[in-house]
């Protein structure tokens, strides 16, 4: 009976390193996942206060681009009109397209790589939700509220359209949360 029990403890012993090896496992997946979602809420919380600024700076390009255009235009004009000859009109189109053509592909590298960001952290951001505690009438009343605070004049173009955007995705995820869960 000693060497069946013997056995037996030899067994536990086996098993519960095992058991070790999977629950320090886990508990470092915890610790990686709490540090994910810390990273991305500070990332998160960061890029929604300076994202304003930045898309702000973008669109002084395009301003700039409509300046241009305008310019160009002006230019056609003074040449139509006589104002200038053909060589000066030549001459100063040449230099506004060239200059047209570096800020729209500066212009546009830039909306790109704001976008992609944009993208990439709501993503991010999404994925660290503990979506199993959300509703999806919780989030369809705050796009509720959302609608009310633009409609007040509360929030900007700007910030209604991310906002009603990270809501959207957020209740995307939740209906493909439930569809997994109910199965």
């Amino acid at each position: 009976m000693e060497n069946y029990i013997n056995i037996v403890r030899e067994i536990q012993k086996v098993v519960n390193e095992r058991l070790k090896y999977y629950n320090d496992g886990l508990r470092r997946l915890d610790e990686s996942w709490n540090s994910y979602r810390e990273s991305v809420n500070g990332l998160k919380r960061e890029w929604d206060s300076e994202y304003p600024l930045i898309e702000a700076r973008i669109n002084q390009l395009k301003l700039s681009i409509d300046e241009l255009r305008r310019r160009l235009e002006e230019l056609n004009v003074k040449r139509d009109i006589g104002l200038i000859d053909e060589q000066a009109f030549t001459k100063m189109a040449n230099e506004i397209n060239a200059a047209l053509d570096e800020v729209e592909k500066i212009y546009d590298e830039l909306r790109n790589s704001l976008s992609q960001l944009e993208n990439g952290i709501v993503n991010h951001w999404i994925r660290s939700l503990d979506v199993s505690s959300m509703s999806q009438e919780a989030v369809q009343e705050t796009l509720k509220m959302i609608d009310e605070a633009r409609s007040n004049g509360q929030l900007s173009d700007e910030v209604y359209s991310r906002l009603r955007k990270e809501l959207e995705t957020l209740l995307r995820a939740l209906q493909a949360y439930e569809i997994l869960v109910k199965g």
